[in-house]
């Protein structure tokens, strides 16, 4: 059987709001305990430290992200990955779902745009070239937008040869 693998692991590019969540988690740490040794507050010390260990267990692994596409056969999974410690799956699409797919800003997916919610599962580069896919679901659409390889888009028009546009 001839069905199209592929793998594709992409890292999304940090953003101004990363950076301040970044600082803010540093100023949760730093100043509960700076107030703690200049004011000598008994309690400060322990509450930095505290909060210090949920930001860097609970917030910055968030804000390191990898997403990885797995193509097989027409059908996409995405997983994120978490500071490279943690992996949750995304969701799965099949290719019998799919409504259309198109080059990100295309004219063909107007009509589609309306309809939801974007879930964005690219880098954040905008000299990258990403698509959007539309997949019915039972309750509305879901809208991908992923930086998928050219060989991919070829492979799924050969699956939805009407489905997919290249413009």
């Amino acid at each position: 059987m001839n069905d199209g693998y592929e793998e594709i692991l992409v890292k999304k590019q940090p953003t101004a709001k990363d950076a301040l969540l970044k600082g803010l988690v540093l100023a949760l740490v730093v100043v509960p305990i700076a107030a703690g040794i200049l004011f000598a507050i008994p309690f400060a010390i322990p509450a930095g430290l505290i909060l210090g260990i949920i930001g860097y267990y609970f917030l910055l692994p968030r804000l390191d992200l990898e997403y990885e596409y797995l193509y097989v056969g027409g059908d996409i999974d995405v997983d994120v990955i978490m500071s490279k410690r943690k992996r949750k799956k995304v969701g799965s699409w099949s290719k019998d779902n799919l409504e259309i797919m198109a080059p990100t800003g295309s004219d063909q997916l107007a009509s589609y745009m309306k309809e939801g919610k974007v879930r964005d599962y690219t880098s954040g580069d905008p000299d990258i070239k990403t698509w959007t896919l539309v997949y019915a679901t039972e309750r509305s659409a879901d809208i991908l937008k992923l930086e998928l390889t050219d060989e991919i888009a070829q492979d799924m028009r050969r699956y939805a040869p009407r489905k997919v546009f290249f413009s």
